[in-house]
């Protein structure tokens, strides 16, 4: 007898081979040897019986959507009507999967399902950046997501599924339309409850929504996402990273690869004048500034503002010049370099120089690539201060030949670097060039999220990916319903339509690629799950579109220049596309909190500045306590995307929260990181380098060759090993096995004793281990 049939047996009504039982006009019964689902039609309150006897609500019932009609009935399918609404709704069993299908022809939005989130449901696993598990008995976890607001399948959402951890059974919810979804939380009867909200609008109403609601006995509390995973490959929309390597064979240097973004692009920086020379040199630039006769210092002193020639002064008058002083005047001297009015005639001593053949050195300068005029302002200055500088292939700070010799000779032979963007670059392509035949990948930051006016240019209220010309202004802003443009990042500008934006996309992309050989490409935002329906008139764009055409471009900027792609977040629509996620791992939080911008608090960030290290990158401060709890606490992490696309999305740090901005969370970073075997991103320059390189050569050391080996491979198993949660295991390939003990105390695990703070890495095929304590 079936489990349903046991329960109502005095109540049964037998309708031939569906095994329907009723209980009212409205209620439905379908079941098979697993569970048993009961729904009323008219209300769509539904509830699931597992074979042990123990029932979830999955839904309450709602009022209000009409009369049913229209009801068919095969085996383990139902179909109806709720006319009243425009509503048909489907719903079907077969075996662990229950799908429920609704379309909608009237109404705006319809909210469903209402899920009390009460026995026996003792937590939700929710995929919010890698993942996050939610004890129902911790009423701070539960405020917290009461306080949140809506999140959506997008955006807040990583991947568009929740679970339920029922103790012996796990209940998985897909979404199988990810755009236009609202989740919230709030409390009823003193319980939480989710209300999920599909919106229904011009562009999205013929696009199918449902459900499918998969019952699995977890071996794991990361379930959720296998099941996600193992519907991802069954519907065909899941590529491996060795996929895309065959497309574009440079994603392969991502294994093993440590991420770095460089800092201090100049041509020219303070470490390219020895402490010695310091004074001497400004002595000599006065003097020569107040000579008779045409001089390199009297051109110098032309070029500087009034109060960088102070600071020359200054220098000179000091017994130890500091820093600060050194920064100051070199920065001046790397920016008039990298113009083309920097040589005048008779200023320089010429003997060393290549002269243009046709012309004079003026008329070359205005005309050359801006790279060779670049070269040549480096080699008057060298030439005319002879014994100053260090060699001129040391010059520059963090994107140099000089940074990039240093990482070689610490033997940090894989590496993903990226600039801030492409204007210093440009000057000194070399640096890119000797990247890639390092073999490193080395790429620059580009983004296309918002648009500026034009008349912004040269304010504090633009920069330089936001500008555009005045025609793209004007037809290219995303409009919201009310015909108003949708505001762009910080409030500045606008949003920008993708559709809109694309032949200037193309434009850029190759203009930066034929000037240096990048080898990577950065594009911000794309991927961070922000989508919009856009009213402008000739465009009509719903989310999808919108989604559809950030995702072809990464995709075009990948396959034309066979570079890999990465961009910030890692919403799962684009996963088939992007190679590396910034975000995900590491995700943006505090966004707004005062005190991450208040001077007097021990959490300030910093600022943007200098430009060569900004500080709210590179400044270390302590992580509030709030957050360590809700984004660190190994207790309630889980590595729900990385158990989905490890082998699909190489995942690092958003860049504002990197593996040693948090003074306090340095070894808790570093052994999540091993753990989830996902690589450490950097902010560095030539000082910060020199801070860290200890620091940093010594996590290379294990992370390198594991990911090198494994970085590919699924991550194809997660447990909690201890009751506390705080020793942790992975399992990639099935091969190698990394246990991470985040306690105090030591642990053994396989004869290994794992010291508190530590990890162990143990190849199951040999046998070989390894430990490490950051």
């Amino acid at each position: 007898m079936s489990i349903l049939a046991h329960r109502l047996l005095p109540l049964m009504v037998f309708c031939f081979s569906s095994c329907v039982f009723s209980q009212s006009h409205n209620e439905h019964v379908i079941e098979n040897d697993q569970w048993a689902i009961t729904v009323d039609l008219q209300t769509l309150q539904m509830t699931a019986r597992f074979d042990n006897g123990v029932a979830v609500e999955l839904s309450k019932g709602q009022s209000g959507l009409g009369k049913v009609s229209s009801v068919s009935r095969f085996e383990n399918q139902l179909r109806w009507a709720l006319a009243d609404k425009g509503l048909t709704v489907e719903l079907s069993l077969d075996g662990n999967e229950l799908t429920f299908d609704i379309n909608a022809r009237e109404i705006a939005s319809l909210t469903w399902p209402v899920t009390p989130a009460v026995a026996p449901i003792k937590a939700l696993i929710l995929p919010r950046a890698e993942g996050i598990y939610v004890p129902l008995n911790i009423r701070r976890w539960t405020d917290y997501l009461v306080n949140q607001g809506e999140w959506n399948t997008l955006e807040h959402l990583s991947m568009p599924f929740w679970g339920f951890d029922c103790d012996e059974y796990c209940l998985t919810w897909i979404a199988a339309n990810p755009f236009n979804n609202a989740m919230t939380f709030n409390y009823a009867d003193n319980s939480l409850q989710i209300d999920f909200t599909h919106r229904y609008t011009r562009f999205n109403r013929e696009m199918p929504f449902g459900y499918r609601i998969l019952l699995s006995k977890p071996r794991s509390p990361i379930e959720p996402a296998r099941q996600f995973r193992q519907y991802l490959i069954k519907n065909n929309r899941f590529v491996d990273l060795q996929q895309k390597a065959q497309r574009v064979p440079r994603v392969n240097r991502l294994k093993g690869a440590a991420h770095v973004y460089l800092w201090g692009d100049g041509l020219f920086s303070r470490h390219n004048i020895p402490r010695a020379q310091w004074k001497p040199f400004c002595q000599a630039l006065i003097k020569q500034s107040e000579a008779a006769e045409l001089t390199p210092g009297k051109r110098i002193k032309q070029l500087l503002t009034e109060a960088q020639w102070r600071e020359v002064g200054n220098l000179v008058k000091e017994q130890w010049p500091n820093n600060y002083q050194k920064d100051q005047i070199a920065t001046a001297i790397s920016d008039m370099l990298g113009h083309r009015d920097f040589y005048r005639e008779g200023y320089f001593q010429t003997d060393e120089l290549d002269k243009p053949p046709s012309q004079t050195v003026e008329a070359w300068c205005t005309s050359a690539p801006i790279a060779d005029v670049c070269k040549m302002n480096c080699r008057l200055l060298n030439s005319n201060f002879k014994g100053v500088f260090t060699p001129m292939n040391t010059w520059g700070n963090g994107a140099s030949l000089a940074m990039l010799d240093q990482f070689q000779a610490t033997g940090l032979d894989r590496l993903r670097l990226c600039v801030a963007g492409w204007e210093g670059v440009e000057k000194r392509p070399e640096t890119a060039k000797k990247a890639e035949e390092m073999g490193y990948l080395f790429g620059t930051y580009d983004s296309y999220h918002s648009i500026h006016d034009p008349a912004s240019l040269g304010t504090d209220r633009t920069w330089p990916t936001a500008q555009f010309d005045q025609t793209l202004y004007n037809t290219g802003r995303i409009l919201k319903s009310d015909g108003t443009p949708r505001g762009g990042f910080k409030g500045i500008g606008a949003k920008l339509s993708p559709v809109a934006a694309r032949p200037y996309v193309e434009n850029r992309v190759r203009h930066n690629m034929q000037r240096v050989p990048y080898s990577y490409y950065f594009i911000d935002c794309d991927a961070y799950g922000e989508y919009y329906d856009d009213y402008t008139a000739d465009r009509l764009l719903g989310q999808a579109d919108d989604a559809r055409a950030r995702i072809d471009r990464l995709s075009w900027i990948s396959n034309t220049f066979k570079v890999p792609i990465g961009s910030e977040g890692g919403c799962h629509i684009f996963a088939p596309t992007i190679h590396v996620s910034e975000g995900i791992f590491g995700p943006l939080f505090g966004w707004g909190d005062p005190d991450h911008e208040n001077r007097q608090s021990p959490y300030y960030l910093g600022a943007y500045y200098p430009p060569d290290g900004p500080a709210v990158f590179i400044k270390q401060v302590p992580m509030k306590e709030t957050y360590r709890f809700f984004q660190y606490d190994l207790r309630f992490r889980l590595p729900l995307f990385e158990i989905v696309y490890h082998d699909s999305v190489v995942t690092t740090h958003h860049w504002a929260n990197a593996s040693l901005k948090f003074s306090n969370m340095l070894d808790t970073v570093a052994l999540t990181e091993l753990l989830y075997l996902v690589p450490p991103l950097y902010h560095l320059n030539l000082d910060e380098f020199a801070k860290h390189k200890n620091t940093i050569a010594r996590h290379y050391t294990v992370f390198s060759p594991l990911h090198s080996r494994f970085g590919f491979a699924p991550m194809t198993d997660f447990q909690w090993l201890s009751d506390d949660r705080l020793v942790q295991g992975t399992t990639f390939g099935d091969q190698l096995e990394i246990v991470a003990n985040f306690s105090q105390a030591s642990y053994t695990h396989r004869a290994h004793v794992i010291p508190a703070r530590s990890i162990l890495a143990y190849h199951k095929n040999t046998g070989e281990s390894m430990t490490y304590t950051p």
